[in-house]
C-alpha cells in the first residue's frame, strides 16, 4: 500500500492482505453503560467501526460492558478475553478512563495506544489505570496511536474506530512512539476485579497469595468495601456450602497458571452482602482472616 510507512518489527498481527473479508471479530470492552448493562453508546461505536471498515474485514462486533470508570475491571476482562478466550480473528478495543474523585495511577495523558500480545491478538485501548496491567507481561510491544485525543467528549466514536481500522488495513503511519512496558503499573493485590451477572465477586487474589493459616481455616472472615462477613473456605477438601452460604471459591478466570479466587453467595448475590455495585479502582484491598472454631 503506497505511502504507508514500515510497520514496527514487534507488530506481528497478520499482514492486511492476509486478513480475509468478513473475518475479524472486534470485542469492545468499555464502561459506556455505567454499570453491567448495555448502552446506546455501544451501538454508536459499532456503527462507526462498520463505517470505517472500508475493505469489509469485519465479521462481527460484540460488546462487553464494565463498571463506570473501572480500569481494574476493564483490564481484568482484556486479559481474560485476550489471553484465555482468544481466537485468531479477535481484536480487542477498549476505552475506559478514570474520572472524578476516584484515585488512580498510570499514564496521566490517557493516550490511545495499540499493542500486540504474544499470541498475536491486537489490543487498542486507553493507557490509563489498570487497563493494561493484566496483560503487561504478555505484550510484545505497545505504541501510541497517532490520532486526535481531544476536541470531543466521545473519542471512542469520533476518533478511535477510524484509527483502529486504519492500522488493521496497514496504515502503520498511525503507529507512533513505542511505550516502555515497565511503565505500566502492576496488577494490584487483594482487590475486587469484577462483579458478574450473578453478583459473584471476582478478585485479583490467587490461592498462592494466601497465608497457611487462611488456607487451613475452614471458616474465614472476609472484609470488602468496609463490610465483614464469615465465609466457608471451599479450597479445603470436603468443605462445601449449602444454598445461601457465602463461600470462597477457586474461580473460573485467570488461566491455567492459577485462577483468581471468587466470593459467592450460593443462589444469591454476594455483591449485596458487601454493598457493592461494581469494582472501583481505589476500593480498599480485601482482607481475609482465619477463624478459629
Amino acid at each position: 500500500m503506497a505511502g504507508l510507512n514500515k510497520k514496527p518489527s514487534k507488530w506481528t498481527f497478520r499482514a492486511p492482505e492476509k486478513i480475509k473479508q468478513r473475518s475479524l471479530h472486534i470485542e469492545v470492552i468499555a464502561d459506556y453503560g455505567g454499570g453491567h448493562s448495555t448502552d446506546h453508546a455501544f451501538n454508536e461505536v459499532r456503527n462507526h467501526f462498520y463505517r470505517f471498515d472500508r475493505e469489509q474485514k469485519m465479521r462481527t462486533l460484540t460488546t462487553h460492558p464494565v463498571y463506570a470508570f473501572s480500569t481494574i475491571e476493564t483490564g481484568f476482562w482484556i486479559a481474560q478475553e485476550g489471553l484465555h478466550s482468544e481466537h485468531s480473528d479477535l481484536v480487542i478495543f477498549s476505552n475506559t478512563a478514570p474520572r472524578g474523585d476516584i484515585k488512580w495511577h498510570g499514564e496521566e495523558r490517557q493516550s490511545f495506544v495499540c499493542g500486540i500480545l504474544d499470541n498475536n491478538i491486537p489490543i487498542f485501548a486507553v493507557n490509563a489505570g489498570y487497563n493494561l496491567s493484566f496483560v503487561k507481561d504478555r505484550l510484545r510491544g505497545l505504541w501510541e496511536v497517532i490520532c486526535p485525543n481531544e476536541g470531543t467528549q466521545f473519542r471512542s466514536r469520533d476518533y478511535y474506530p477510524e484509527a483502529t481500522m486504519a492500522i488493521l488495513r496497514g496504515d502503520f503511519s498511525r503507529i507512533g512512539k513505542e511505550i516502555q512496558l515497565s511503565k505500566i503499573i502492576d496488577i494490584p493485590e487483594f482487590k475486587l476485579a469484577s462483579v458478574d451477572g450473578y453478583g459473584n465477586l471476582k478478585t485479583t487474589i490467587k490461592k498462592s497469595h494466601l497465608s497457611e493459616t487462611v488456607l487451613k481455616s475452614k471458616i474465614i472472615r472476609v472484609t470488602i468495601n468496609g463490610y465483614s462477613h464469615f465465609a466457608l473456605n471451599t479450597l479445603i477438601d470436603n468443605v462445601n456450602g449449602k444454598i445461601y452460604d457465602l463461600c470462597m471459591f477457586q474461580g473460573s478466570s485467570g488461566g491455567r497458571l492459577g485462577n483468581y479466587l471468587e466470593f459467592v453467595r450460593l443462589q444469591a448475590r454476594a455483591c449485596d452482602d458487601f454493598k457493592i455495585d461494581g469494582p472501583i479502582d481505589d476500593m480498599e484491598p480485601i482482607v481475609i482472616e482465619p477463624v478459629k472454631i
